[in-house]
């Protein structure tokens, strides 16, 4: 019944890549301006993902699975830039590094079923930007910017990233080790619920923060 909703997946990375563009003369920095990009990069993904298969034959899960690869690095990348401890930082480094191993391993063990082998790279993807996540959000509680938070396009980014891919992680985890059966019209349901959560973050950190909190 609500298969359909899957296909308006690329309206919603649209719309909040609009709302992006047009706020760029809040996105000060290079560091700022790639959440943008990232967005836009989405929507690339979703218009070749839906043609894939036409176009070549081929299951899209090649295209998600490498959209999976560039989106988690990107979003390891952002979280080390806006910590601020070194040590936190270096953290950042070495689980980038831990993340494309186990994506590595997982494209080598389970090369036969590429569905089934991403999904444990896209499980340590969740954990590991989890974690920064939950540092980037420390530092802010414990410094003067817990004061504007809600100014800042990073916050309302870092929360979009979490508020899909947290509960995304479990459910997707179910389908794969059979613990629920695979419904398409389910699936495309919880989707396209996530996504218009996560882009409703990005939407109101473009429409709500302020330049001076951007850098």
């Amino acid at each position: 019944m609500f298969e359909f909703l899957r296909s308006y997946i690329i309206y919603l990375a649209l719309l909040s890549g609009s709302i992006g563009l047009i706020s760029m003369h809040k996105l000060p920095g290079k560091k700022a301006k790639f959440l943008v990009i990232l967005i836009w990069f989405s929507v690339l993904i979703e218009f070749i993902g839906y043609y894939f298969t036409y176009w070549t034959g081929l299951l899209n899960y090649y295209v998600y699975n490498f959209y999976m690869f560039v989106s988690f690095s990107a979003f390891i990348l952002l979280l080390r830039s806006l910590l601020l401890k070194i040590n936190y930082r270096m953290t950042a480094v070495f689980f980038l590094v831990l993340f494309v191993i186990s994506f590595i391993l997982n494209s080598i063990y389970f090369k036969e079923d590429t569905n089934r082998s991403f999904t444990y790279s896209f499980a340590i993807g969740v954990v590991l930007v989890l974690i920064l996540s939950c540092l980037y959000l420390v530092e802010i509680f414990n410094s003067d910017k817990i004061l504007n938070f809600k100014r800042s396009v990073f916050f309302w980014y870092v929360l979009g990233i979490l508020v899909f891919h947290v509960p995304f992680t479990p459910f997707m985890l179910a389908i794969n080790w059979f613990l629920i059966k695979q419904d398409e019209s389910v699936f495309s349901l919880v989707l396209f619920i996530l996504n218009f959560l996560a882009h409703g973050c990005y939407i109101t950190g473009f429409l709500w923060s302020e330049k001076k909190y951007n850098y």
